[in-house]
């Protein structure tokens, strides 16, 4: 028995019934074809494109569930069986954690087709947004982040027109964005919409602050801790560059390299390790002033009217948004380097004519790149490594225009699978791809750098 006849035991088989009976048997036959090799007549870029498909079909089935969510809210179905919510009905019957349960419930109300209590058709609350998921354009955890951010703002003492732009908008970048930079333009998105109230109250992170440290019993020490912003993107700023995975070599005699090492910790040891190193560091210093020595630079970029009128929000070097009145706090004990940007992103020249960049250059690359700048990776600009995008044996200039920053792998590894960087009018860098990998060579840009190209013109 399938599952749309357990739905209709006793009586004949519903157009629905039927509908989810061609569904199951048409994907039974797609997992026959994909085990039995049937992938292996894609190249690599048509396996893509199979992939893409596939994720807009399965982004797609969530409509469904909106629906019968809202007929099962329609017919009263929680009350019926007995259950305190709709909640709960999903727990129940189909073993869905209470979260997740939620969930469901919430994107159905959001962008599900409603019904009056009349029983007249209506718009979804986020019609925008329900008809790009429709389409497969977004998928359900996107869904869930935008839901969430208007959510924020949509009550009374709120524009109900800044509310549909910011729906337009943020729909608009889910057909382009990943959740991680999806995010970060929500946040931005709501902050415009609300400039007062979308970042977390101050005194209410001074109050959270917590940090308790405790022997155990084999010797070690536990613990829990909740820190400020502040605080955080200081420690962060430290432990970042420590942890970085280290990769050992061994060398022959003649001198030439044989072998990789690859470091074995995880994150969480590495994290450890860094901060222990930290420490060492501190108890070798023989004359720590009473300051307790320069702190780390901590990399902040903020717009330069934000900050004379100590008003806004900053965003650190791992996206994370503090108060100006934060980064103020913060340069009383660091030291401030300003990096002028144009309205694309472009940082405005620092050039030295030298093969390796600056300090300050490299501070620039920061602002502009935000990290390692091939398309598709997220690794903080902590973890990468200047490279001149024109080789500078080869002529190439060591200034903003042709350096980009890069993690170690791709500074290392693009070359020889056939990528080439430029620099585009916008004074960014976008990256060329090999025919096997887009046979007409598309120029790409980092999302992370169009992401905060975006942010910066809706300034």
């Amino acid at each position: 028995m399938n599952s749309g006849e357990l739905g209709s035991i006793g009586a004949e088989p519903t157009a629905a019934d039927l509908a989810l009976d061609v569904l199951s048997t048409d994907l039974d036959h797609l997992i026959k074809i994909v085990e039995d090799g049937g992938l292996d007549g894609y190249d690599n870029s048509g396996l893509i494109g199979f992939m893409q498909s596939f994720e807009r079909l399965r982004n797609r089935l969530p409509v469904i569930d909106h629906q019968v969510i809202i007929d099962a809210q329609r017919r009263n179905l929680a009350d019926a069986l007995t259950q305190g919510s709709l909640n709960r009905v999903l727990v129940q019957s189909l073993r869905l954690s209470p979260g997740e349960a939620a969930r469901h419930v919430h994107a159905a109300e959001a962008v599900g087709n409603r019904v009056s209590m009349l029983g007249q058709p209506l718009d979804p609350t986020r019609p925008l947004l329900g008809a790009a998921q429709r389409t497969g354009d977004v998928s359900p955890e996107q869904v869930q982040l935008i839901v969430k951010a208007l959510a924020s703002v949509d009550r009374p003492g709120f524009d109900p027109a800044d509310i549909t732009e910011g729906e337009r908008l943020l729909t608009g970048f889910a057909m382009s964005f990943s959740p991680k930079e999806l995010s970060k333009l929500a946040a931005r998105t709501v902050a415009a919409i609300d400039p007062d109230g979308a970042l977390p109250d101050e005194q209410l992170q001074q109050d959270r602050r917590h940090f308790d440290m405790r022997p155990t019993k084999d010797g070690g020490f536990s613990g829990e801790f909740r820190l400020t912003g502040s605080l955080g993107a200081k420690l962060n700023a430290l432990l970042s560059p420590l942890s970085k995975p280290r990769v050992g070599t061994i060398t022959k005699s003649d001198g030439t390299t044989v072998q990789q090492d690859r470091d074995e910790r995880t994150r969480g040891q590495r994290l450890h390790d860094a901060l222990e190193d930290i420490c060492d560091r501190v108890f070798r210093v023989a004359d720590v002033p009473d300051s307790g020595g320069t702190p780390a630079t901590v990399i902040v970029t903020i717009a330069l009217d934000d900050l004379l009128a100590k008003m806004g929000h900053a965003t650190t070097s791992d996206g994370a948004l503090i108060s100006t009145t934060q980064v103020l706090r913060l340069a009383d004990q660091a030291e401030i380097v300003p990096t002028v940007l144009t309205r694309s992103g472009a940082v405005l020249d620092l050039g030295r004519s030298r093969r390796i960049a600056s300090r300050t250059q490299t501070i620039a690359l920061i602002a502009r790149d935000g990290g390692c700048s091939f398309p598709g990776c997220d690794h903080p600009p902590e973890w990468c490594e200047r490279h001149h995008i024109v080789e500078w044996v080869d002529g190439g200039e060591t200034n903003l225009d042709n350096l980009t920053l890069l993690c170690s792998y791709h500074h290392h590894n693009f070359a020889s699978r056939g990528w080439t960087c430029r620099m585009n009018s916008d004074r960014l860098p976008e990256w060329i791809p090999p025919t096997w990998v887009d046979r007409h060579q598309v120029p790409l840009l980092n999302k992370r750098i169009t992401a905060a190209r975006l942010a910066r013109m809706q300034r």
